[in-house]
This record gives C-alpha cells, sequence and structure tokens, in this order.
C-alpha cells in the first residue's frame, strides 16, 4: 500500500492567516484539523480572547453599551470561557486585566466601516479569507485602518538600530493585517494607511504604518508557506507540553498528546 497523497486536497484549499500559522506552530496540528477535520475543543485562552472580541462586537453593533461591558464580562465569564483552567491566579490575573480594560474603555479612534468585516481575495492562484475584527475610516486624512484584537501581550516598536525580539514579534503577528490588507485591496480598491493591534490584555494600542515592501513580503511568505504544506508528507508534531495542553483544541485527537499524558501517569 502507496503513501497517502493529501495534495489534491490541500491544493483545494482556501487559506488563512491562522491556517497556515497552525502548520508553522505544529504541522500535526494542521494535519487533524484541517485534513481529518476534527472539531476543536474549548480552551481556556482561546476562549477568553473570543469573549472579550465578542463583548467588542456586540459594542460595536450596539448591541451592548459601554457600561454594559463590564457587566457583560463579570456575569458571563464562566459560562463563556472554558476548557482546562490554569492556576487560580492565573484566571483571577486574565479576570483582572479584562476589568481593567473594560473599566477604561475608549472607542477606536476611527469612524467604523464594520465590525468582522469578511473578506475574500486572492493571492497569486490561491484563495484566502479573513475576518477582519474592526475597519475604520480616519476623518482627519481620509483613510483605511485595519484594528486586530488581540490577547497577546505586543509591545509597540522600539525602532532601535537592531530590531528586539519583541520587534520582530509584532512584524510576525503584522503580517495578519498584510494579509487583510490584500482583501481591503481588491474590494476598496485602496491599501489601508494604517494597521492597528489593539492588545486588551495589556492596555496597549498599537498603530503602524503600512509599509509597502512588508506588504509584498506577507503575500510571498502566504506563497511560500502554502508551496511547503502542500509538498508535505509527514506531519509531525511539535511537541510543547503548554502548547499542547492548554492551546491546541484538538489534542483529545492527537496519539503523541495521548502517548504523552500516559507516560506521565506512569511516571
Amino acid at each position: 500500500m502507496g503513501i497517502i497523497s493529501y495534495k489534491p486536497l490541500i491544493d483545494d484549499m482556501t487559506w488563512s492567516y491562522s491556517r497556515i500559522e497552525t502548520f508553522n506552530d505544529c504541522p500535526y496540528r494542521f494535519f487533524l484539523r484541517y485534513i481529518k477535520r476534527f472539531k476543536d475543543n474549548d480552551k481556556f485562552y482561546s476562549s477568553y480572547g473570543s469573549f472579550i472580541h465578542k463583548i467588542l462586537e456586540r459594542y460595536y453593533k450596539g448591541e451592548l453599551s459601554k457600561n454594559d461591558m463590564l457587566t457583560t464580562f463579570l456575569l458571563d465569564f464562566k459560562k463563556e470561557v472554558r476548557g482546562i483552567r490554569p492556576k487560580e491566579s492565573t484566571v483571577q490575573k486574565y479576570i483582572n486585566a479584562g476589568c481593567e480594560y473594560l473599566k477604561s474603555f475608549s472607542p477606536f479612534p476611527f469612524k467604523m466601516i464594520d465590525v468582522e468585516k469578511k473578506v475574500e481575495f486572492e493571492i497569486e492562484d490561491y484563495e484566502f479569507i479573513g475576518f477582519i475584527d474592526y475597519l475604520g475610516f480616519d476623518e482627519e486624512d481620509d483613510s483605511i485602518c485595519i484594528v486586530d484584537n488581540k490577547s497577546r501581550d505586543l509591545k509597540p516598536r522600539s525602532n532601535r538600530a537592531k530590531p528586539t525580539v519583541k520587534d520582530k514579534e509584532l512584524d510576525k503577528m503584522l503580517r495578519q493585517l498584510y494579509l487583510y490588507a490584500a482583501g481591503v485591496e481588491q474590494e476598496y480598491g485602496v491599501l489601508p494607511k494604517w494597521l492597528c493591534f489593539n492588545c486588551f490584555k495589556a492596555g496597549v494600542f498599537i498603530k503602524e504604518k503600512f509599509d509597502t515592501q512588508k506588504y509584498e513580503e506577507a503575500k510571498q511568505w502566504a506563497v511560500k508557506s502554502i508551496e511547503k504544506i502542500s509538498n508535505t508528507e509527514d506531519f509531525e508534531p511539535n511537541r510543547d507540553f503548554f502548547s499542547c495542553f492548554y492551546i491546541c483544541g484538538v489534542s483529545d485527537h492527537c496519539e503523541y498528546d495521548i502517548e504523552a499524558r500516559e507516560e506521565r501517569r506512569r511516571s
């Protein structure tokens, strides 16, 4: 019996930043989620981020007032933030961060065009889809702005001669917004001027000016990543206890994680 080729299935996929990053984080997770199509189980950290996203979306759609945001967060936290919990002090830290952000919440400094804006676009011959958390319009210079809500603690660019570790992390995350920019360009005929991260857990708002060179680099990164995935025959796991146990939503279907848990029980 020959080796099973998943290339035809992969070649027929619609792509996204998160799909590519899933492969980069753990090829076997990509295999389970997008080839075997197992559904994700709830995880604390991802459901926390999704919960804040939902509250912000409801505010901008007019479903929640500013005062209602904090109340909704406190009342619905246990129901919405599910999955295996880290230690109680960590849970409390996340609750406190959410409370602080929502208490001092200020609307984004751009006029709203749309929230959870679906964009469908092509890069070379590959089809992409994305959902922009907040697409805004800067009335001062008639420009479009993309805002992405993040629970990750990103830092504003240091502007040092030698990029810091945090600068490199920021550039990596900006790839997502540059891909969204391709969708904006194809739908509206213009590129955004600003790419922004609303890091709600840290209470930091990062505003980056659009860079044409980085835009082209992000598109090439996406194409090369897809080509690599398409030519992959053996989807090896990246074994990391924290990621497997607290982040991966398909770990219950992962034979490697199951083996690791059995080894820990026997030790």
